[in-house]
């Protein structure tokens, strides 16, 4: 459960830096500094790739955590199960 907290903790910060990069991006747009724009313009792309990774592992992470417990579950069931072998 750590690595989650983690990467939970790392989304926030690259959609936090998202929201600066654009706020920079339109401040440059605004100045008529097309070239800092574009920079911002840049660093925001990179941060949304960065984000959807990030998400794609949240998502998986936390699908193998439902499956562990689903396995889990399954296994104690199995085990305590009172069927028998039935020749």
């Amino acid at each position: 459960m750590h690595t989650m907290s983690h990467l939970e903790e790392s989304l926030r910060q690259k959609e936090q830096a998202l929201i600066q990069y654009i706020r920079y991006m339109r401040e440059a747009q605004d100045s008529q500094n097309t070239e800092m724009a574009a920079l911002f313009a840049d660093l925001a792309k990179a941060e949304e790739k960065h984000i959807a990774v990030i998400r794609d592992q949240v998502a998986m992470y936390s699908n193998n955590e439902l499956l562990n417990t689903y396995q889990q579950v399954n296994q104690h069931s199995s085990q305590q199960s009172t069927y028998h072998d039935v020749e």
